[in-house]
């Protein structure tokens, strides 16, 4: 039977009660979706329900008073389901007697000694009929703002991965594990895996720092501060191991890898579902009353009878450094968080259109659920305004484009620097240079001339349609409402926001994570456009091949002489690998191979080339500012190994299948970027702090300390694979 109102009671005192409670509160919300529910608790751990989209109101009960808390609510308001886990002090008889339709009082009956205690909850609310089987989620989960994990991933900068919490903290001298116990555990995780390590203050600040200073290396301290700012941090979690205290489950709850280790409590009763692992101390211990570790002489004591402080002594580090590879081993990278914001074009748009809507041409349908009418285009618009390797990108779009119109007119608008590629890309008929207000990060003023300028540029273009290609965190919204006021009468384009009238096909977003190409190949096969091929691939005009042939032969090489290429910069500070770095790396590739290292880059480059230069000596082939943007392609489809950051000759590579190792910045992730053609080799070190998506790193490129020997390997790697030959 439905419920309207829910009151569920949870004051057994313990953070970690609560949260054992969790899966039953949110069951029964799911359970009974129009009902308003209350949860009745202490403080602190109020908190953590805050911003919880199940539960309606959060009401506290002073510490001492719980009793009369209860009382106090149960004569103020009515509810139609109670269920408590509390039942000292008269709690149970005064829930009995409040008149509800329906009262569970007892959470706790007859429980086996191997069943989890929020297994036990489920149980028996699903056995009154009050919950729905499927609602019935084992693992609690806290519910964190956007915010409040931006904030979280601030403080902790750019420690490396894994990131490992210890908390050492425990409400009891018999709950904990020996401080020494940590520090063998932390400098093994140190030596084994390169954790960072947050030790995390409780109320005993002085042994953090000990244990933070006995460890030394990359641990830092998790000072005090709120529950939330705590499970914001635990989100970023590689793994979080701890005794069986609040923090530890507040971690599982947010997601985190966790080892919890047991000592009084039983883990059969008190543990976490799996794939968490709990850790018990001396199971065969002879004094243990599983049904009830309150009543055990430890816990009235404080101390151990047996010969250790606390059972918790019989778990070694090596057993939880056992458990800690198990889970880390199978840690992968956090994914994009849907919930954090990453589109900044939104609001500019939605103000944009707030301004002129009325200028859109009536006569321009804003809305065509046919794919038809694609099919019959004749002079076709693609908009992609980035940088060179995101126009580069645009070429397996650009080919499927051109299949299936093939008599039709392709006009590319790409900035000034994408339209660079035009030679590479066979497919356009025509490329249309333009610096756009919403692409251009603020270096443009506002010059509304200047966009109508745009305007009537398109307009007197007379394009049937218009393909605008965006990554996941623009809006083609802007670019749409120009081809609308231009009179394009279709457009295409993904989108992550409502329907702002812009668009004719609005596609829905894909995942962010997916990889570039097949983003822009999703609005091609949205209109029922086949795609044969989904590679990148560049045209090498002949003119390019022969003068880089030529220029080469200046400087000693013929076209049968191997050689290695090193392109060290890029226009964005955060992706830089150090460019010495780079240059010990190529020499000894060049040491071994025998090749010749032709270093790349632009005019602008050359005064901070000396120490490679100077690095490389006679193995040197210096060619900065000496070639276009084709003669570089050229260039490289001949290399027999190419070393870069992550930035347009990554997607050369590809496109040219040239063995390549990438030094890929933490700036975004990999997987929407990465070559996936060409034998390739991607190096950065894991850090909390990525995806940045920062031109400048206030972190010292954390992510790219990485020594030259890991180039060499991860080069040699390559040049021994069979399709390399």
């Amino acid at each position: 039977m439905p419920q309207h109102r829910i009151l569920f009671i949870e004051l057994l005192g313990g953070i970690g009660d609560l949260i054992i409670a969790l899966p039953a509160i949110h069951a029964l919300a799911k359970s009974h979706p129009a009902a308003r529910m209350t949860v009745l608790t202490f403080a602190p751990g109020d908190q953590l329900l805050q911003t919880d989209p199940l539960i309606d109101e959060v009401v506290i009960a002073p510490r001492g008073e719980a009793k009369a808390t209860v009382d106090r609510l149960l004569s103020q308001e009515s509810f139609d389901l109670i269920v408590t886990d509390t039942t000292y002090d008269g709690i149970a008889e005064a829930v009995q007697q409040a008149g509800a339709e329906r009262v569970v009082t007892n959470l706790w009956r007859s429980p086996p000694e191997n069943q989890l205690v929020s297994d036990r909850f489920l149980a028996i609310l699903q056995r009154e009929g009050l919950i729905q089987p499927e609602f019935a989620q084992r693992q609690a989960q806290i519910h964190v703002r956007a915010s409040e994990r931006i904030e979280a991933q601030q403080k902790l900068g750019a420690a490396y991965r894994p990131l490992v919490f210890f908390c050492i903290d425990a409400g009891m001298a018999i709950k904990r594990w020996a401080d020494e116990s940590f520090v063998q555990l932390g400098q093994a995780l140190q030596q084994q895996y390169g954790a960072s390590i947050q030790v995390v203050v409780g109320a005993d600040r002085e042994t953090a720092v000990r244990i933070a200073k006995s460890l030394g290396g990359r641990v830092s301290l998790w000072e005090r501060g709120s529950l939330r700012q705590l499970a914001a941090a635990f989100s970023f979690a590689d793994l979080v191991i701890g005794a069986d205290t609040g923090p530890v489950r507040i971690a599982a709850a947010m997601n985190a890898p966790t080892i919890t280790l047991f000592g009084p409590s039983w883990h059969g009763r008190y543990g976490q579902p799996e794939p968490q692992v709990d850790l018990q101390g001396y199971p065969q211990c002879g004094d243990r009353r599983i049904h009830n570790f309150t009543e055990q002489d430890c816990w009235y004591s404080g101390s151990c009878p047996l010969e250790w402080q606390t059972c918790l002594d019989e778990i070694t580090p090596s057993q939880v450094l056992d458990a800690a590879r198990s889970l880390l081993e199978n840690r992968r990278e956090i994914v994009p968080d849907a919930s954090v914001p990453q589109n900044i074009h939104q609001n500019v748009s939605q103000s944009i259109l707030e301004i002129i809507p009325q200028n859109i041409p009536q006569n321009v349908p804003q809305l065509i659920n046919s794919n038809d009418s694609w099919r019959s285009v004749r002079n076709l618009l693609v908009m992609r305004l980035d940088n060179i390797g995101d126009v580069m990108m645009t070429s397996p779009t650009l080919r499927a484009l051109r299949e299936n119109l093939p008599d039709a007119k392709i006009t590319l608008m790409a900035s000034p620097g994408g339209m660079l590629t035009a030679p590479l890309l066979p497919w356009i008929d025509e490329v249309l240079p333009w610096r756009v207000l919403w692409q251009d990060l603020g270096r443009l003023d506002f010059n509304p001339a200047r966009e109508w300028e745009l305007i009537e540029t398109l307009r007197r273009g007379q394009f049937d349609a218009a393909v605008i290609l965006t990554s996941f965190s623009q809006s083609p919204h802007p670019a749409g409402l120009i081809c609308a006021l231009a009179g394009i009468p279709l457009r295409l384009g993904e989108s992550k926001e409502t329907d702002l009238g812009t668009l004719t096909h609005a596609v829905p977003p894909a995942p962010d994570e997916i990889h570039q190409v097949d983003r822009n190949l999703r609005l091609v096969e949205s209109i029922g456009f086949t795609v044969t091929d989904r590679a990148l691939s560049l045209h090498i005009p002949p003119e390019a091949q022969t003068s880089i042939d030529r220029l080469l032969q200046t400087k000693g090489i013929t076209p049968e002489t191997p050689y290695l290429v090193l392109n060290p910069w890029t226009t964005c500070q955060s992706r830089n690998y150090a460019p010495n770095r780079f240059a010990e790396a190529a020499l000894r590739l060049s040491q071994i191979t025998g090749w010749s290292v032709v270093v790349t880059g632009v005019e602008k480059d050359r005064d901070r080339s000396h120490e490679i230069l100077s690095i490389l000596g006679n193995r040197a082939i210096d060619l900065m500012g000496m070639t276009t943007l084709a003669e570089v392609v050229a260039l490289i489809a001949k290399a027999k190994l190419v070393l870069t950051n992550n930035t347009s000759t990554m997607h050369i590579v590809d496109a040219l299948r040239v063995p390549n190792v990438v030094m890929f910045a933490g700036t975004e992730y990999e997987c929407q970027w990465q070559p996936r053609y060409s034998p390739s080799r991607l190096l950065r070190r894991p850090t909390v702090c990525s995806p940045c998506y920062a031109f400048a790193c206030p972190h010292s490129l954390e992510c790219l300390d990485i020594q030259p020997e890991t180039i060499v390997q991860a080069a040699l790697s390559l040049l021994q694979c069979p399709e390399i030959g």
